[in-house]
């Protein structure tokens, strides 16, 4: 899910209008891509871990007429094996088990759908999506098949394919805000945000304490320059979840936007509390120091910032900048020159902007 108004995954950079001035700058359209990991999985009601009661339900017809032969009974003592193995988080163990006995009984829908769930928790998500494929081919009309499988395809940065599946989850179960949320979320990585505007109503209608969805508003708002109504959402998304560190970055980032520099700042300080591994808070908030004029802070920002992602050519982008407009040529020089192992076209940038015209002003 992505998060325009805001970044996630792409960092900041800072361009030097004038001697007091900084613009800031979006190396992305904004930041919900990476939100597919954090805000999908907890509530979707994933199908397997014991999901399914017996192989032998789907399988040929020449064994069930002998439901009683070893193959049957071998069949269900593995896909037993395997439900254990998955409830118990070993999914590695689980698919030895359930591929055996998925060659004891191949037409089994419910061997398929716990092999989608197995490969699924291991990040396996091409391999899931076909194990579920088949088990919807072989005759199961689960609905948390048909989302796991589109959440799957979100997982992949796929969102067109994941329409389709969720479309029909949804189908299956209009009242479930989860499923509005997840279609939701698809049609926005899409670009397609009428239909994802749609959607995170829906799902709000349906459960007004859906979090997730006033998040996935708010970035749509800040994409169509309603930036106070996104503060809004943010604010109750917030509200409803107040260790939502994704929802702080994403409200300091708004009001920041705004001049709110001073409530920004408190937004990053606990977007960064709740998560302090994540440089892009640490990274923006020196953005908002710098244009309060606080150049000590913001330095102090991006330094912690490019700590936690030395690759980030970004947040070196912002320390050359910053050093140099706080008049420290030679920690400049250097910041320039790890910037330039990094990304040598960035560096390029800072050169022709930074040091052929200002190096020399700085210094006088």
């Amino acid at each position: 899910m992505k998060f325009r108004g805001q970044s996630c995954v792409a960092l900041l950079l800072i361009t030097m209008v004038a001697s007091t001035v900084l613009a800031q700058k979006l190396a992305e359209k904004g930041p919900r891509s990476s939100q597919i990991t954090s805000l999908l999985s907890p509530e979707a009601e994933l199908t397997g871990a014991g999901g399914l009661v017996n192989p032998a339900e789907n399988v040929s017809t020449s064994a069930h007429e002998e439901r009683s032969s070893p193959s049957v009974e071998s069949a269900q003592k593995l896909f037993r094996a395997g439900v254990a193995s998955s409830g118990a988080g070993h999914y590695k163990d689980a698919l030895t088990s359930l591929e055996a006995a998925r060659q004891l009984a191949p037409n089994s829908s419910a061997v398929y759908t716990e092999l989608g769930y197995a490969y699924f928790c291991l990040a396996e998500y091409e391999n899931s999506i076909k194990a579920y494929k088949r088990a919807v081919s072989l005759g199961s009309n689960s609905v948390a098949t048909r989302r796991t499988i589109g959440i799957a395809y979100l997982r992949l940065r796929k969102p067109e394919q994941a329409i389709l599946p969720l479309q029909e989850a949804t189908r299956q179960e209009p009242e479930n805000a989860i499923n509005h949320y997840l279609l939701a979320v698809a049609y926005d990585d899409a670009d397609q945000l009428d239909n994802a505007t749609d959607q995170f109503l829906r799902s709000l209608a349906l459960d007004r304490n859906q979090y997730r969805s006033y998040f996935g508003l708010a970035g749509i708002y800040a994409a169509q320059s309603r930036t106070e109504d996104a503060i809004g959402l943010l604010k109750k998304a917030i509200q409803l979840k107040p260790d939502f560190a994704e929802g702080h970055l994403a409200l300091a980032n708004a009001l920041s936007s705004t001049g709110k520099y001073k409530d920004a700042i408190q937004y990053y300080d606990s977007a960064i509390k709740l998560n302090p591994q994540n440089p892009v808070a640490r990274n923006n908030q020196g953005v908002t120091y710098l244009r309060m004029g606080k150049s000590k802070e913001g330095l102090a920002a991006f330094q912690s910032a490019v700590a936690l992602d030395p690759q980030a050519g970004e947040i070196h982008v912002n320390l050359v900048r910053a050093y140099l407009f706080v008049k420290n040529k030679d920690a400049a020089l250097a910041e320039y020159g790890v910037l330039k192992t990094i990304d040598s076209a960035l560096a390029a940038t800072v050169y022709s902007e930074i040091f052929q015209e200002r190096i020399l002003k700085v210094h006088d």
